[in-house]
């Protein structure tokens, strides 16, 4: 029995380093996906949005090679160390020591149009966003989807009329005098806005406004990108996958692969925009949005490029933004190396939209 068993082990130790093998090609695929645009190899896009995946698979390899003394959990340590930002990006080590302690409070949260057409099934959602955000009072709101029917909710979120509001709409021809875009709303004075052109994308949308905080000026960023417009179908087939369904029909693979890959080659285009447009801000700049990708992603390494993220400086946990998705951190705030995070907050228990709000707390350096 005892010479059976040990013809066994290394057999399944074999494979066990055949699979430790196989999850480092696909880390190694994943570090590329945030360095090559989709629009020259998309596949790669794929491999990236995966990494919290591959993360979770290489911790529980090296688990297994600390248990047996094998050489291998230095090989994997060192791999991850090699994007140590990646690890960052997915699995927040902070505390929240900071959150009390004054700053700017700013906030991004895409709303879903305050569930205008009821797609979460509460009757209340759109009150529990307006609620949401007078509780925790924002110096800088930026709102993704943004909906508002003739001023109604404009005026409930300034009911002291002390806000001043730069909004864009996604559309430059309206039918109505109904709102729909992209809105960045403060307490502070603007001193001018602006919006950068997404050219062939009706449902991206990216604007800058300049704040006077006292006496300096600082630039903040409101982006929405390209969606992925998976539809009642390709949402269903996503649930599926996520719980672990198996999908047969091939047309459904596909219209999901698809839009995926639609979705991947437009953001890279926008990302590299928005990335040369912030180079050239002549201010300290804060840079919030619901991005569609993932911080591995290209489209986020993009944009993210020189900048710092507030779930890496004062998060904790893995941090995900998107409702449907428990891995998926798609909603961020940036900042230039001007300000400094005291505190980085997920609102993951009220699902009032299909996106959790984000806030963050700044403070600008001396």
């Amino acid at each position: 029995m005892n010479e059976e068993s040990s013809k066994k082990r290394p057999v399944f130790e074999r494979f066990m380093r055949f699979l430790n093998v196989l999850v480092i090609i696909t880390l190694l695929a994943s570090y590329a996906g945030g360095m090559v645009s989709p629009e020259k190899f998309w596949p790669l896009a794929f491999m990236a949005m995966g990494y919290p995946i591959i993360l979770g698979a290489l911790t529980i390899l090296s688990l297994y090679w600390i248990r047996k003394r094998k050489w291998f959990v230095f090989l994997n340590l060192a791999l991850l160390l090699v994007k140590a930002d990646y690890v960052l990006g997915t699995v927040g080590i902070h505390s929240d020591s900071s959150a009390d302690q004054q700053g700017l409070k700013v906030m991004t949260y895409n709303v879903r149009l305050f569930d205008k057409y009821n797609w979460n099934s509460q009757s209340k959602s759109k009150n529990g966003i307006i609620s949401l955000i007078g509780k925790e009072e924002p110096d800088i709101l930026c709102i993704q989807e943004y909906y508002d029917e003739k001023g109604q909710v404009l005026a409930q979120l300034d009911s002291t009329k002390g806000l001043n509001i730069h909004l864009r709409n996604y559309y430059a021809q309206r039918n109505n005098s109904n709102d729909f875009g992209v809105a960045t709303i403060s307490r502070f004075p603007i001193m001018f806005e602006g919006k950068i052109v997404l050219e062939n994308s009706r449902s991206a949308l990216a604007i800058f406004t300049d704040l006077i905080i006292n006496e300096d000026t600082v630039r903040v960023y409101n982006i929405h990108l390209q969606s992925i417009h998976l539809g009642t179908k390709g949402y269903e087939v996503l649930d599926e996958l996520l719980q672990g369904q198996q999908v047969n029909d091939l047309s459904d693979n596909r219209l999901l692969l698809g839009r995926l890959k639609h979705g991947f080659i437009k953001r890279s285009v926008q990302a590299r925009k928005i990335a040369a447009h912030i180079a050239t801000s002549p201010y300290p700049v804060i840079v919030c949005g619901d991005f569609n990708d993932v911080p591995t992603s290209y489209t986020y390494q993009t944009i993210a490029d020189g900048l710092t993220d507030t779930f890496i400086e004062s998060g904790k946990g893995v941090g995900a933004t998107y409702v449907r998705v428990p891995f998926f951190r798609i909603d961020n705030i940036l900042h230039d190396g001007q300000f400094s995070s005291l505190s980085h907050h997920v609102y993951d228990t009220m699902e009032f939209s299909d996106h959790y709000a984000v806030s963050a707390k700044l403070r600008l350096k001396d």
